[in-house]
């Protein structure tokens, strides 16, 4: 699978195209202006990578600490987060 983010013409505008093929949302005046957006998204995209690892490291340890399986551990934490959020 492509990893990279991509800009094509469209008439007079710019379009991003993410990773999995799909175009986003905005046109952007400049080619210029589609990069900034680009790296607006793979910010983006490694805050949720991270997060993910730091959720699945915190549901690990829960599962050690307390003997429970993946599923009780996750509803856990996930509940958690929500009360924090």
């Amino acid at each position: 699978m492509n990893t990279d983010y991509r800009i094509e013409p469209a008439g007079p505008a710019f379009i991003v195209i993410d990773p999995w093929g799909e175009q986003l949302v905005n046109t952007y005046p400049t080619e210029d202006a589609a990069r900034q957006d680009i790296e607006r998204c793979k910010r983006e995209d490694a805050m949720y990578e991270t997060a993910k690892q730091l959720v699945d490291t915190a549901v690990k340890a829960h599962m050690q600490m307390f003997g429970v399986d993946r599923e009780t551990a996750s509803y856990w934490i996930h509940s958690a987060a929500e009360v924090v959020a």
